[in-house]
């Protein structure tokens, strides 16, 4: 398997083991300016190791997971730049889908 971080242009701009979500913040954090200099970025879709998410996280929108490292810390949101469980982000998605259901059942009131 891969541990190339990749870039929107294409580029392998860095490596990432899986191990450590921190490890990879502080990567992402290095690689940033350079590629701003550049004209270029590292988006979610660019970091290795996509097979640790769990299958129900797969499908998740509320804002962005970047990855998932083998403790089931995640590295989320836009900047890349805080770290979740994989259990409080569940939380949050179940919340949500009870919030989303509720709100159908009094529509149909």
């Amino acid at each position: 398997m891969s541990e190339d971080i990749v870039s929107k242009k294409g580029e392998v701009v860095g490596k990432w083991n899986g191990e450590n979500v921190e490890d990879l913040k502080k990567i992402l954090l290095g690689i940033k300016q350079d590629l701003k200099k550049k004209g270029d970025k590292v988006e979610h879709t660019g970091i290795p190791h996509s097979d640790q998410f769990p299958e129900d996280l797969k499908n998740f929108t509320a804002y962005i997971l970047w990855a998932v490292d083998k403790k089931q810390n995640v590295l989320v949101g836009s900047g890349a730049n805080r770290t979740e469980t994989v259990e409080s982000i569940r939380e949050f998605y179940a919340n949500d889908d009870a919030k989303a259901s509720i709100d159908r059942h009094n529509l149909e009131d």
